[in-house]
Formats: C-alpha cells, structure tokens, sequence
C-alpha cells in the first residue's frame, strides 16, 4: 500500500473534512456498543434502584466529557488523551496512556465482533451453527471496517454516522414509543436485591461505568478535524448526552415493558420488551440493530486504534510502522496491526473454555487500562487549572476543579470496580510497557542517527 512522508505538522495542515456531526456520531456509536442489550438482564437483580445508579454513572460520564471538551478547546491535538497526558505529565506518562489505551481499543473491537457473530447467528443461524463460519464472519467484518478506515479517518466517522443514526433511532423508539407498554407493576420493588442502597449503587456504577468507554472519541482524530477547538468540544458534549439519554430512556423502557422475574430469566430482554411493545416482528428487528450497534462501535475503536499510536509516533514514542500513512492520509500500517491483534483475540475466544475464560478477563482488563487514560487528562485539566491557568477567570476555576475532580473520582472508581485480578493484570500491562518504552526510545536514536549519517554522506557526495 502507498505510503506517504508525515508529520504532525503535516496533518495539522491537512483538509480537515470531519464536521461536527461525524465527530459527534463517533462519540455516540463508540459508546453505544453491545453492552446496551445484555445490561437490563444483569440490572434487574436489583430493581430500579439500578437505573439510579445507571443514571449517576451517566452523570460521571459528562463530567469527563466536560473535561475532555475544554482540554481539546484549549490543545486540539492528534491522539486526545494520550496528547493531555503527555503535556500534563511528561513523555513517559503520555506512552502508558497510549500504549494501555491502545490495548484497550483491539480488545474490545475482538471482544464486540464476536457479541455480533451471536446477535447475527439469531438472524441467520448457519453463522453460529459453527465455529469456524463464526471465526470467519467475525475476522471478515474486522478486515471490512479495517479497510473502510484505510480510506481516512473523515471516511470512518462518516460511516459511524450512518451506523450511529440506524441504530439510534430504534433504541429511541424503544425510549419513547416503547412507553406505551409501560407497566409500573412490572418493575417490582424499588431494591429487588435487599441489600443496603449505597452498596447497590456503588455496584452499579462499577458495572455500568465501562459503558460509557468512548466520550474521549472525538478528541484523537484531530487532525483530521474542521475546526477542532469549537468542533470537538461539541461533539464530545452532544455524543455523550445523546449516548447517556439512549442508555437511560430504552432501558427504563425495557424495565416497564417486561416483568422483573422475565427480565433476570432472559438474556435477550429488548428483544422481549419489543415484542411488548411492538408485536413479534420487533424480536428479530431487535437482532438487527445489534449487529448494527456492534458494527458501529467496532468501526470506532478500529478507527481510535490508528490514531492514537500515530500520534505517539510523531513524538517518537512508538515505532515507525504506526505513522506510516498511505494516499489517503490513515496510519495504514497501524490499522493493520491493531486489526491482526483483535483477530488473535477473537480467535482465543472460539479456541476453547480455557482460553476463552482469559479472554474475558482481558476484555474486562482492557475496560480498566482505558480508565488510565482518562485519570490522567483528568488530572492533567487539574494540574492546568491549580499551576498553568492562564487567563481562567478566578470566579470559574472552582466550578471547574468541581468538575474535573469529579472525573478523576469517576475514573478512580472504575479501578475500585473492576475488580482485584483486573488491577493486578492491568499493572503487569504498565510494567511491560516500561521496557517498552525504553526500546522504541532506543531504537528510534538509532535509526535518527543512521538516518542522518546517511544524509552527511550524500552531502558529502554532492
């Protein structure tokens, strides 16, 4: 594949061809993935006491979009996160939360292809019936969307607009039409699980928190970006609220339209709520919009798998391969790692119990590395406002500390819910990474070295 020379420079000054509605579709279709249907089974354990948990993990959700908004208004760079930790912190900072941030993204683009092989299997049941189709299907739409994000990163948002916008729109019929089955006696009691309330919210914003993975979505490709400082602001506010009112409206719809008792027993509730609502058509309909909400979501982390390596790249900080950028200006070679990983992972899945089991705890392992990334422009925007604020108004650091603060707990809490084997494997991650890191600083003094001996030369020559 074509390549072509770069630089930071070089894709600042590119056509930036993403408006806001790509952007603000990025945000949105990377958070709403195939957690949207298998969380009101796991929720009703408790009662609708969860959505209030549901609701404050919402709530924590736009405070960091909050934070990610003013971080890209005041240093709309490539790579988002891992840029606001690299100029908060330092270098060493910036690779951990690019290097863990890109684990995170391959995983779970492995871990969604194969929710859709099943979602898909419902419609067309010859995809699941074995498990090599199933591998096949499942690596067949990871090259697919690979390929599409080869095309650049406005051409990747711009299909995650279309997928965002055919999946959208059933949930919000499901959140709004759907009402028109909604029973109060189906929700049974307040808290179904008898447990103290602070104990079942604090359970269910551990859980529900790593749905949200994706407000920072609009921050990385900026490069590519019409008028980053006001567009990506935007969009990461309006994607998050319209992800968080999806979220919220479908699964108190579901919560009404389907006794407490059926909700537990039944891991395909919104197919069920929307035979309720709907009549029996909606069940299969239901199938659809899976795989297109899995679809969308896998085409935003593919797409985040590039950039944010790339952007370390520039900086030195990752190999060479990443920033290789073909006609079309996208880190192909990046693509196509990031791609190859998540087939491997997707593989291990069908490959047997035992590595299967690994696999999910990588998965939930991958959900907590991301929260690295976002402890660390969090606290890069507090580091900012206390040391470095500029022109920030006295009147407006406090409301903002508020704020920012509140998205560090938030990211705080999700290493506190994800659980003692996940953090253990999350530090082994970050240790790796310091070797690493170590080497690519190596060997990138080594190649700039023969690089410019053999420039001397030719000089020389001449």
């Amino acid at each position: 594949m074509a390549t072509v020379d770069k630089s930071s420079q070089d894709v600042a000054e590119n056509p930036k061809g993403m408006t806001l509605w790509p952007a603000t579709a990025l945000v949105t279709g990377t958070i709403i993935g195939a957690g949207i249907f298998t969380q009101p089974t796991w929720l009703a354990q408790y009662g609708p006491i969860s959505l209030v948990g549901f609701a404050l993990t919402a709530l924590g959700s736009v405070m960091l979009a909050l934070v990610f908004a003013r971080l890209a208004r005041r240093s709309p760079e490539v790579g988002g996160p891992y840029a606001f930790a690299r100029d908060g912190f330092g270098r060493f900072i910036g690779f951990q939360s690019a290097w863990t941030y890109w684990i995170g993204a391959w995983v779970a683009v492995g871990a969604i292809a194969s929710s859709m092989v099943i979602y898909l299997g419902v419609l067309i049941p010859a995809v699941t019936d074995n498990v090599l189709i199933s591998a096949a299907v499942a690596i067949a739409v990871i090259a697919a969307l690979t390929g599409i994000n080869n095309r650049g990163a406005v051409t990747g948002a711009k299909t995650s607009l279309v997928l965002t916008i055919l999946k959208a729109v059933p949930l919000l019929l499901i959140g709004t039409i759907g009402f028109i089955a909604f029973d109060f006696d189906n929700l049974g009691p307040f808290n179904a699980s008898g447990l103290p309330s602070f104990e079942v919210l604090t359970a269910v914003m551990a859980y529900t928190l790593f749905s949200f993975i994706g407000v920072e979505a609009a921050t990385i490709p900026a490069g590519d970006v019409h008028e980053p400082d006001k567009t990506i602001p935007r969009a990461t506010l309006i994607g998050t609220l319209a992800a968080a009112a999806v979220y919220l409206l479908s699964t108190t719809a579901v919560f009404g339209a389907v006794t407490n008792a059926e909700l537990q027993a039944n891991d395909a509730a919104f197919a069920v709520a929307a035979e309720n609502m709907f009549g029996s058509w909606a069940g299969p309909a239901v199938a659809v919009v899976a795989v297109i909400s899995c679809l969308g979501a896998m085409n935003g982390l593919i797409l985040l798998s590039g950039q944010i390596p790339m952007a370390a790249e520039f900086d030195g900080l990752a190999p060479k391969l990443f920033g290789k950028l073909n006609i079309n200006r996208a880190p192909s070679s990046g693509l196509v790692v990031s791609a190859i990983l998540a087939a491997i992972v997707l593989a291990l899945q069908y490959a047997g119990s035992g590595l299967g089991e690994a696999v999910a705890t990588l998965v939930l392992v991958s959900a907590v590395a991301t929260m690295i990334a976002y402890a660390f422009s969090a606290a890069a925007e507090i580091k900012w406002l206390l040391v470095d604020r500029g022109e920030v108004p006295v009147a407006h650091i406090g409301r903002k500390l508020l704020v920012a603060g509140i998205a560090l707990a938030f990211t705080i809490f999700a290493f506190y819910g994800g659980g003692t084997d996940e953090i253990y494997w999350l530090f082994m991650i970050i240790m790796l990474g310091v070797p690493l890191y170590l080497y690519i600083l190596w060997r990138r003094q080594e190649e700039d070295k023969k690089e410019h001996d053999a420039d001397d030369s030719e000089n020389f020559s001449i």
